[in-house]
């Protein structure tokens, strides 16, 4: 028998309330605007319930396993807890502004107390500034009202995204916007900085957009990539053959990284 949901966690920050949800062995986090930020199975803690996570780990298609990565907003750390299990090797820092949710996601979302990992309370913006480290893969998943805010999409923080990549290093953009103009405007100033080495992953049924952006055009043809990805789908776990042709209809032929 399914439990009602109970709540865990009220807590009210300078412009927003922050909530911790479980029912039965599923805890989540939301900002009371009825959007799942996070989430954790309690019982598979490895896992990643939310498909939007899974997809933004989608570019592994195009490239090699990650090395080091930087997460730019951190929730409830699904992806660290989800690359902690999966790939140990893989050392990670997770920028989070907020004090609040990041000791949230400590105490009821189990990010990795590892030494590759470490949750760092700073202001992007300004982290990106001064970081020592360059990064494989970049995830940058952050809303504010639920919008991609604009200072996100400014050109001297793109590039100085760009700036912390490896040569084969990509950044993944979880884009929330308000309509098709706004929409075109952000991927337009995106492929600007990346020189058009982007691809879009829509999400049926979801507000958000994937953009994958790419340091340098990955290496592998189409026919490499369809031979790789069932052992891709194995070692990570994830639906990326369904991400890929869903890719393949979103953007055309001679496009972006297509």
């Amino acid at each position: 028998m399914i439990s009602e949901p109970h709540l865990i966690v009220n807590q009210r920050s300078d412009d927003e309330t922050i909530r911790v949800w479980q029912q039965d062995d599923r805890r989540w986090l939301d900002f009371d605007d009825g959007l799942v930020q996070s989430e954790i199975v309690l019982n598979k803690p490895e896992t990643m319930p939310l498909v939007l996570n899974r997809a933004m780990l989608a570019g592994m298609i195009f490239v090699d396993t990650p090395q080091r990565i930087l997460l730019a907003g951190t929730g409830g750390g699904v992806t660290a807890r989800y690359l902690t299990h999966h790939f140990p090797g893989i050392a990670g820092d997770a920028v989070e502004i907020s004090e609040q949710i990041a000791s949230i996601a400590k105490e009821y979302f189990d990010f990795p107390v590892t030494d590759n990992w470490q949750l760092i309370t700073d202001d992007i913006v300004k982290y990106v500034q001064c970081c020592p480290y360059r990064y494989d893969l970049i995830v940058i998943d952050i809303a504010i009202d639920q919008k991609t805010p604009e200072w996100l999409m400014k050109p001297q923080f793109l590039q100085q995204c760009r700036s912390l990549l490896t040569e084969r290093g990509h950044i993944s953009f979880n884009l929330l916007v308000d309509d098709a103009s706004e929409f075109l405007h952000y991927l337009s100033e995106i492929r600007l900085i990346f020189e058009g080495k982007t691809a879009c992953l829509s999400m049926p049924n979801y507000r958000n957009t994937v953009i994958f952006a790419f340091n340098n055009k990955p290496i592998w043809s189409e026919k490499e990539i369809n031979s790789r990805l069932p052992e891709l789908e194995k070692v990570w776990g994830l639906e990326l053959n369904e991400f890929y042709q869903q890719m393949l209809k979103d953007n055309p032929k001679n496009s972006g990284i297509f």
